[in-house]
């Protein structure tokens, strides 16, 4: 009982710290935004046919050559691993088919200045 109170409590905890990287609005190309790292910016655009991720660091786009980021998708109750590649100023993934509403997408990895990124994103 103990064991299954405290474990409750761990993650309400761990809910209510990340609440700055859950908080999303519209980003300048139209995508979900979230704070990661506490000072970078990741933009997620959902298109029918590829995931396209924006970084910046103080407003300022970072280079997407030295990001490593991988998205990772849940959908009905599968999950698939997306890898990420550079495509000019952003990291881009091939999606199979267009993601269906409620579907998460989880980002994890670093930022090109070594900074981990981990945000959560659902498809509206």
């Amino acid at each position: 009982m103990l064991r299954k109170s405290l474990t409750s409590a761990i993650l309400g905890l761990a809910v209510v710290l990340s609440g700055p990287a859950l908080a999303q609005k519209v980003g300048k190309h139209g995508g979900q935004t979230a704070v990661v790292a506490g000072h970078h910016d990741a933009e997620l655009v959902i298109e029918p046919t590829r995931l396209v991720l924006y970084l910046t660091n103080h407003g300022k786009p970072l280079s997407a050559k030295d990001n490593a980021v991988r998205a990772t998708v849940q959908e009905g109750g599968k999950k698939s691993e997306i890898k990420l590649t550079v495509e000019q100023d952003r990291l881009v993934g091939p999606l199979a088919a267009p993601l269906k509403k409620g579907a998460i997408i989880l980002l994890s990895g670093k930022t090109e200045d070594g900074h981990g990124v981990s945000a959560r994103f659902t498809v509206k």
